[in-house]
């Protein structure tokens, strides 16, 4: 299991892992059928990659283990997505400015002298998830603030997520990222089916 904090570092930043750096371990068991009282204990590190315009390169992840049901999780910072190599600031700056521009070749053009491996291709992939996730995002999105209700009456996907970008934009990216995961335990990426 991935778990998201709010990280008040920035990827460069993080990688030195000075104190305070690697969150505290949780007083109980995330997981639903355990949820057991206890503190985790300290289970290592892994490394993962993350691409940010300041930082390409691999961080560690600090994992804690349940001492009752013996399962982990690893804590992430804020600005990694689960599942995604560039940041979240990236994923929705990158976005947001593919619809402003209303061209995902000049963004492309643009950070890929800081991200050498983006492509058209990813871009389209991401705002063709995000149209997907639209209900799963909305119904999270009314929850984090009344303001992004009016989202909702907004017909088409496409200004939707643009608008949504937008809104979320004026929230830092971090923090919409964590709160998301705070509420849905999922990243506003990560494939969802929801009826509402």
């Amino acid at each position: 299991m991935q778990v998201l904090f709010s990280s008040g570092q920035n990827p460069e930043e993080y990688k030195e892992g000075g104190s305070g750096t690697y969150p505290g371990a949780p007083g109980r068991c995330p997981f639903k059928n355990c949820k057991t009282q206890k503190k985790l204990k300290k289970h290592g590190y892994y490394q993962r990659y993350i691409k940010t315009p300041m930082y390409s390169g691999k961080i560690r992840i600090r994992r804690y283990k349940c001492t009752v049901c013996g399962r982990t999780i690893s804590m992430l910072p804020s600005f990694c997505i689960p599942g995604f190599q560039y940041g979240a600031e990236v994923i929705i700056k990158m976005l947001l400015e593919s619809f402003i521009k209303n061209s995902i070749d000049k963004v492309v053009t643009e950070w890929g002298g800081s991200l050498l491996s983006m492509t058209s291709r990813n871009i389209t992939y991401y705002r063709a998830r995000l149209r997907r996730n639209r209900r799963y995002i909305q119904y999270v999105l009314n929850q984090i603030s009344p303001e992004f209700i009016e989202l909702n009456k907004i017909p088409g996907d496409n200004d939707w997520v643009k608008r949504m970008l937008v809104k979320t934009g004026h929230l830092h990216p971090h923090v919409f990222n964590a709160e998301f995961h705070k509420i849905t335990g999922k990243s506003f990426m990560h494939p969802q089916n929801i009826v509402a």
